[in-house]
């Protein structure tokens, strides 16, 4: 890569750290151009250029964040299988907590009825793939039995992800009940059609995580709606 096109893929970070940061602020709707453009220290002609419009880059920094995010669990390059897909969990559950004002501002405007650009299918078919990968490697590995649907499982574990941060934005549940609620639900749907050594892992999963997940969980009279557009 030349020295012109490093700056510009420098100069599209920069914009879209900003991007993130006014959507944790002001909602995926209230972010503008204008103000974008200043926070940056650019043109607004010169985000359209790199861009194509508003919906394109927002879309490009909830992208970015989303693709980090699956790539930031705790393990090595050797990680797969079981480990891989606890691994992930960990590092989703973490890194949501640890972003939560964008996070809280992300899953409300999933919650409404718009979906720019197809944003709730990328993120449910990133975070799919990811797991439909890992569990073939458990059924490669006699981990998994053999007559388990792999992207069926995937996509109900994904769901199952999806669902629990939904109620952790509205306040349903604590962090560390997220946490909990999380792996626990995680191992509840592998349990039944793991085999060998998983088995014993996954039962270790839920009874360790049983508890949080149910002492996580919030009075209703303390929970915070996630709000929808219009609300």
């Amino acid at each position: 890569m030349d020295l012109l096109s490093k700056q510009r893929e420098e100069r599209k970070r920069r914009i879209l750290e900003v991007a993130r940061r006014l959507i944790a602020e002001h909602g995926y709707q209230g972010v503008t151009m204008r103000e974008l453009a200043n926070e940056s220290l650019v043109s607004v002609p010169t985000l359209y250029n790199l861009f194509g419009g508003k919906n394109e880059l927002l879309f490009a920094a909830v992208e970015t964040y989303f693709i980090n995010l699956l790539g930031s669990g705790d393990r090595d390059d050797t990680q797969e299988g079981l480990p891989r897909i606890i691994a992930l969990a960990e590092g989703i559950c973490r890194e949501t907590v640890r972003h939560a004002a964008y996070t809280r501002s992300l899953m409300s405007f999933l919650a409404g009825p718009s979906d720019i650009g197809g944003l709730h299918e990328f993120a449910a078919g990133e975070l799919t793939n990811e797991l439909v990968a890992a569990l073939e490697e458990m059924q490669r590995s006699r981990q998994l039995v053999a007559w388990a649907n792999v992207q069926v499982l995937g996509e109900r574990l994904a769901g199952q992800l999806t669902i629990t941060t939904f109620e952790w934005a509205a306040g349903q549940l604590s962090d560390e009940g997220f946490r909990g609620a999380v792996l626990y639900g995680t191992g509840v749907l592998l349990l039944g059609v793991a085999r060998g050594s998983a088995t014993d892992e996954l039962e270790r999963l839920v009874r360790k995580f049983q508890k949080p997940a149910a002492s996580g969980r919030r009075p209703s009279s303390r929970r915070r709606p996630v709000k929808t557009k219009g609300t």
